[in-house]
């Protein structure tokens, strides 16, 4: 069975979006989670960034959110497009700094979770 965590911008998910693209692409297995195709999957964590608030280093919320995670040692984190500056197509410091940091525990960061246009056109983590 893999393990999988998603990580959103709170910025988009308290806002605007439920996260119902993120979970029907996991549910079905389809956009990002569709190499998964054959597998069981179990979803270990929804967690949101800070939404620029503060650089990871300043941010003790946002810190243990990141070692709650590490425990969890997931198979995957996948990070969701809405974690994507739009403006300038890339993500910001905080999530390419989070993203370092579960790539050098072992843990596989994934762009993306459900499919979009914007999403073919970054991968800057």
């Amino acid at each position: 069975m893999k393990k999988v965590a998603m990580l959103v911008c709170k910025n988009a998910v308290g806002n605007k979006c439920t996260g119902s693209g993120c979970m029907r692409a996991f549910n079905n297995k389809t956009g990002t989670f569709e190499r998964y195709s054959q597998e069981e999957l179990e979803l270990q964590a929804f967690f949101q960034c800070n939404g620029c608030e503060k650089s990871l280093d300043e941010d003790e919320g946002l810190k243990k959110k990141v070692e709650r995670i590490l425990e969890l040692q997931p198979d995957s984190v996948h990070v969701g497009m809405c974690t994507i500056k739009k403006d300038i197509q890339k993500h910001c410091e905080t999530i390419k700094n989070m993203t370092q940091i579960f790539k050098e525990s072992g843990i596989e960061v994934v762009n993306g979770t459900h499919n979009s246009e914007l999403l073919k056109k970054t991968n800057d983590i």
